[in-house]
């Protein structure tokens, strides 16, 4: 499954290829600074999955 980690401020977006990966960006960013985390579908929709990974946040 792939994620998009939406940054504040404007910055670029990243796309990791996996849950794993998805919690090592996360623990490596500043705190306040990711705006929404999405799961993104084969068939082009994405999911916000902000509420599962707020823990991962702090």
């Amino acid at each position: 499954m792939r994620y998009r980690i939406e940054y504040t401020g404007g910055r670029h977006s990243t796309l990791v290829d996996n849950r794993q990966e998805l919690l090592k960006q996360i623990k490596a960013a500043a705190p306040g600074t990711i705006e929404d985390i999405r799961k993104l579908y084969t068939n082009g929709v994405s999911d916000s999955v902000m509420e599962k990974y707020e823990q991962y946040l702090k």
